[in-house]
């Protein structure tokens, strides 16, 4: 029984993971890492039943990364830590989050790179891909045809500047 990481990349992955903990206020999640996995290799983290819970988790390697949109610092060492503990020397980074179902006594996240790996979410498994880069410059979006754009300032009267106009004024 446990929760476990499998490396599908031909990279070695580092894992961080978090689960729920009391000890820990006012945020009851502790957060635990950084666990080396091998390429093709299978890592248990959490020993004991994992089911019924919700879990978070951050991985890279190879140049990859496994997000999220949950942030809490975290060292490049090893570390057993509170979820809100961190350090001045710590990287914020966000991890994902994931709920296993009630009936499960082990559960696998497969870390993968490759499209055609992924699988729909079995029972005991979630193949997950990394996320998309950041890093890279976004592109310039255009409004679509046919949604309204911004209106340009209407001009006003020197007294009205600033207000909302009660109602248009002309000019005689």
């Amino acid at each position: 029984m446990g929760l476990y990481f499998r490396n599908n990349t031909n990279a070695t992955v580092f894992v961080a993971y978090a689960y729920l903990n009391f000890s820990c206020s006012p945020v009851n999640y502790a957060k635990r890492g950084w666990y080396r996995i091998e390429p093709g290799q299978t890592r248990l983290v959490r020993s004991g039943y994992v089911g019924g819970r919700t879990y978070y988790y951050y991985a890279e390697g190879g140049g990859r990364r496994w997000s999220g949109n949950y942030f809490t610092q975290v060292p490049r060492t090893a570390f057993h830590w509170c979820w809100n503990t961190g350090c001045t020397t710590c990287r914020n980074l966000g991890f994902r989050r994931f709920f296993i179902g009630v009936f499960n006594y082990n559960f696998t996240i497969t870390l993968t790179a490759s499209t055609s790996q992924v699988n729909a979410r079995t029972g005991d498994t979630l193949t997950v891909l990394p996320t998309r880069s950041t890093d890279r410059p976004r592109k310039a979006r255009t409004i679509p045809a046919g949604l309204p754009t911004r209106r340009k300032n209407r001009k006003t009267n020197g007294e009205n500047r600033g207000k909302f106009p009660t109602r248009r004024l002309r000019k005689r």
